[in-house]
């Protein structure tokens, strides 16, 4: 396959539907009396643990898969609580709740958290999973059935928003650093979270704005914070919504940003793809060296680094599988120019290497 083919077909992938989540930082979990199970817990849920997080329990609906849970300390068989599933690029269910199993206490919800989908997934498979757990959750830990909520991150906010859209069985859907177009088939509530930082933050405002004439309860939070769960500070206006419906001081915290300015960066980032078919690296070493001279006046140039380093990622990984080494080389010398001492970028070029005899 030639060079300019490659890029146009990734391009489409990168832009619509990638699950890649190249400049995804995992935050530091907060301190928890985190259960280290060296083997998946399975059996019944009274032998499961309150008030910690369990890293691994094996699905009695599908035995092949396993999730992450937190139960609030004076949880008892008897209670009905609300329930959110987390979805994290990564496929790891303890990032999320170690994140907000104080959230949970303080609001008494169930969280459980995938270990199963992740980046790279097809779309189809990592809803059936989704959907798995939706009826795990009711059948086994008895959650209340009004209130389940599923929420994503990157990649795992697209598996959200595509499996809460198609079952009637979920009342929310919160979405965190992506967004996927979507057509619900039934009522359910929308929560989104932007940070000012995030490569895909236009993305995730444009969404919001399509819901705008809808029926749907739609809220979005602009926060101060780069493609990543938003901090558990952050994130309480998530249980919040799920109790009350509403975003406390909600005036406060929409985004920053105008239609304009929404069109004027969607609109650079088609710019930058096509430049991966037209320019040459001399151009980009320009481009990029002017995008790191004015991020920190402007926070679009800041995301349009992150663009450019989310679409190497993407590029990378699809000519590595078609051993198209020297479109890689040329791909990596962009990738490190606009993202130094990204690790997946040193991984791609490790493998570039051993490919090369090297």
């Amino acid at each position: 396959m030639r060079l300019r083919r490659l890029i146009q077909v990734i391009s489409v992938v990168v832009s619509i539907s990638s699950w890649a989540s190249c400049n995804s930082k995992t935050v530091a979990p907060e301190k928890s009396a985190t259960v280290i199970v060296t083997e998946p817990v399975s059996g019944k849920t009274d032998l499961l643990d309150n008030g910690v997080v369990i890293p691994s329990v094996i699905s009695m609906m599908d035995s092949t898969q396993s999730f992450a849970l937190y139960r609030p300390k004076a949880f008892t068989e008897e209670m009905v609580l609300p329930v959110i599933i987390f979805f994290d690029p990564h496929g790891d269910g303890t990032v999320p709740l170690n994140l907000y199993m104080g959230l949970a206490e303080d609001f008494g919800l169930i969280l459980i958290g995938s270990n199963n989908s992740k980046n790279g997934m097809d779309l189809q498979q990592a809803k059936a999973i989704a959907d798995n757990l939706v009826n795990e959750a009711v059948s086994r830990f008895n959650v209340n059935k009004k209130k389940i909520t599923l929420c994503g991150f990157s990649g795992g906010a697209k598996v959200a928003l595509a499996t809460a859209a198609a079952n009637p069985a979920v009342s929310t859907v919160i979405y965190c650093g992506a967004a996927l177009p979507v057509q619900p088939n039934h009522p359910l509530d929308f929560l989104g979270f932007a940070g000012t930082g995030d490569m895909n933050y236009t993305d995730v405002v444009s969404f919001n704005e399509g819901f705008k004439n809808s029926q749907h309860l739609h809220y979005l939070v602009e926060w101060n914070g780069r493609h990543e769960f938003p901090s558990a500070e952050v994130f309480r206006d998530a249980f919040t919504f799920i109790q009350t419906g509403s975003i406390d001081n909600y005036s406060s915290k929409q985004a920053g940003i105008t239609s304009k300015d929404v069109a004027k960066e969607q609109a650079r980032k088609h710019e930058l793809l096509e430049a991966f078919t037209t320019q040459d690296i001399n151009w980009w070493r320009k481009e990029i060296a002017n995008l790191n001279a004015t991020k920190k006046v402007s926070a679009m140039n800041e995301r349009l680094l992150g663009f450019i380093s989310l679409a190497c990622y993407s590029y990378a990984n699809g000519m590595l599988q078609q051993n198209n080494l020297a479109g890689v080389e040329q791909i990596l010398t962009i990738y490190a120019l606009a993202d130094p001492g990204n690790k997946d970028c040193q991984a791609f070029a490790a493998e570039l290497k051993h490919r090369k005899g090297k």
